[in-house]
């Protein structure tokens, strides 16, 4: 018996070291790409390219379930030629990760145009007749990938979204250049860096021990509810703390939480620039009351 646990240990060990190696190579693989653009631009002929038009990702039914199809270097660059496009266009793709084989994947936006592109966005049906696909928003696509795939979407869109937010220098007004991998831009006239940013965001679960508290915006379709979210205020945002959820919580419901649980950070959810931290409240019974939306 000491025998076979023995031998269970070590395999266990065994995949355990297999599976930190897998992530610790894939990791110093991407940061080389970062870092070093002739690399990066080599890992675009062997990469894998997915394409969005106007930060919506193209995506292609089969039977009952949606496919993100992924393009090699060559077939892009058919694509263009068809559509009308310069091949320059690929130099906008931003990397976005990576397989286990280190086969890198890009992300472009064929809709958006870019200070330093001479090329117009191409139109959206067009695209969509010639991919046999359909550019789907990210909020309704995410519920129709699985985990690895919406991560990964996610991801494309918020590098996406911040390159065409900042194209220009805040200082001096000049257009900035991204890297080839897209993990920052550089204003060449100051030598000025500008990396991707992250604001942090709170998601509360309120509750009384039995039921919990929702609440919905207009804009959300029918029969539609979530739990109370928002930015952070400047300065105010303190890991791990209670009050940082109250303070989110009090002026959209009006209402005291007491206890507090903190349930983890951070999420797949688009944009992922925002840090999600979870917080779940105990709402105390002498406070329950009815609260009406007329949303």
């Amino acid at each position: 018996m000491s025998l076979y646990c023995g031998t269970a240990c070590r395999r266990k060990s065994f995949w355990c070291y297999r599976l930190l190696s897998t992530y610790v190579t894939k990791t110093r693989y991407l940061f080389e790409l970062k870092e070093d653009d002739d690399a990066c631009k080599k890992a675009q002929q062997t990469g894998a390219f997915y394409l969005f038009h106007n930060l919506a990702p193209l995506l292609q039914k089969s039977e009952h379930q949606y496919l993100l199809p992924q393009y090699s270097l060559v077939e892009l660059e058919k694509l263009l030629g068809k559509l009308g496009q310069d091949t320059q266009r690929i130099e906008d793709s931003v990397l976005i990760g990576c397989s286990e084989q280190h086969e890198a994947w890009f992300a472009l936006d064929l809709g958006l145009t870019n200070s330093s592109s001479m090329s117009a966005s191409l139109q959206k049906p067009e695209m969509e007749a010639e991919l046999r696909g359909s550019f789907i928003e990210l909020r309704k696509a995410l519920f129709r990938l699985n985990v690895k795939d919406a991560s990964l979407l996610s991801t494309a869109q918020a590098l996406l979204r911040w390159h065409d937010a900042h194209q220009f220098c805040s200082r001096s007004g000049q257009p900035t250049k991204k890297n080839v991998a897209g993990s920052k831009r550089v204003c060449p006239s100051n030598k000025i860096i500008y990396y991707p940013q992250m604001a942090p965001v709170v998601i509360t679960l309120v509750s009384d021990g039995t039921r919990c508290l929702l609440a919905r915006q207009s804009s959300f379709p029918k029969g539609m509810y979530s739990a109370l979210a928002g930015f952070c205020d400047i300065g105010k945002f303190r890991a791990c703390t209670d009050d940082t959820g109250r303070r989110k919580t009090t002026p959209i419901v009006v209402i005291s939480c007491v206890a507090v649980i903190v349930l983890g950070v951070s999420s797949t959810f688009p944009p992922v620039m925002s840090r999600k931290c979870l917080w779940h409240y105990n709402f105390p019974i002498f406070y329950r009351q009815t609260f009406k939306h007329t949303a």
